[in-house]
């Protein structure tokens, strides 16, 4: 059910506007990771996105599935030596696992580096976090940050390896939260 829902959503986004969305597809050892992002068109808001994704662990010990959907602004952060995008936003989570179901609304943000130098790699990274009071059901506090060094192909589609922390704290017992912490490889496709 879980993941009908999240798929549906997904979908839902990518109907909703069809320019300058970027798809992400990332794995690790045990774990896939999907997400659709682009632009909000209403107004004259310049610069709010949305982000939505689901994680799936196949882990044996820690089924996970973890489906997130995103607020954000995003913009030039001025630097000068080098181009630099970050954005700042709330995601909220919908957590699932063998026993332990929740969500958390986290507060984070992104951002990517590229030199003009060396334009076609980058740094790219995020962190969401959300504490106790922004937590809900089984689900106490919530992590979700990760790390890459990207290199683009071509201009609209880019490779990356880097690392990938997801961490819910579960309220049962402690000692038991879900993660998925692993190295992953994915792939970025800008359209």
């Amino acid at each position: 059910m879980f993941k009908k829902i999240a798929f549906a959503l997904m979908l839902g986004l990518a109907s909703a506007g069809a320019q300058a969305e970027t798809f992400d597809l990332n794995i690790s050892s045990d774990a896939v990771r999907a997400a659709l992002s682009g632009p909000l068109r209403f107004g004259e808001t310049n610069g709010a996105r949305y982000d939505a994704g689901y994680l799936y662990t196949d882990d044996q010990d820690a089924r996970l599935n973890v489906g997130h959907l995103g607020l954000m602004v995003s913009g030039d952060a001025g630097a000068r030596s080098a181009n630099v995008d970050v954005g700042i936003g709330l995601r909220a989570a919908a957590i699932d696992q063998r026993g332990a179901d929740g969500g958390a609304v986290s507060v984070g943000g992104e951002f990517d580096v590229r030199l003009p130098a060396l334009n076609r790699l980058g740094l790219v990274g995020y962190v969401f976090y959300a504490p106790e009071v922004l937590a809900f059901g089984d689900i106490d506090t919530y992590l979700d940050a990760a790390l890459t060094i990207d290199y683009e192909i071509i201009r609209n589609a880019s490779v990356y390896a880097g690392y990938r922390q997801v961490r819910a704290g579960v309220d049962k017992a402690s000692g038991s939260d879900l993660r998925d912490n692993s190295p992953i490889v994915g792939l970025r496709l800008h359209f």
